[in-house]
């Protein structure tokens, strides 16, 4: 069994549902605004832990309290997260703060996300 097959078993015996929410194409109104379409729903395994507190990262802007740290399995998923997504964890929608794979030989065995309560 390969890494991203253990690490998907993994998130999935002890993380949970949840839902990817990337923002639809949107279309201008005839006044330069944009109009914005509906989200598109892909459904994610993932397992989610608040940040231990990390003084000097609070510090520096990088962390807020309250900051989750998401795994996302890539079991399912077929788009790659961005910073322009958003989960929707228990009826609760966040915004993705960062998202990096882990992939050290190449391949991604799993996303890691930092995301913000709205």
């Amino acid at each position: 069994m390969g890494l991203t097959q253990i690490a998907s078993r993994l998130i999935k015996k002890h993380g949970q549902a949840a839902t990817l929410l990337r923002p639809g194409e949107g279309t201008d109104d005839g006044y330069g605004n944009v109009i914005p379409g509906p989200d598109a729903s892909y459904p994610v395994t993932l397992l989610s832990a608040t940040y231990a507190i990390e003084l000097q990262l609070i510090a520096g802007g990088f962390l807020d309290v309250g900051d989750q740290r998401v795994l996302v399995s890539v079991e399912g998923l077929t788009i790659e997260p961005a910073t322009t997504d958003k989960l929707l964890i228990d009826g609760t929608e966040f915004e993705v703060r960062r998202v990096a794979p882990l992939s050290p030989a190449g391949g991604v065995i799993f996303w890691e996300m930092q995301v913000r309560d709205d």
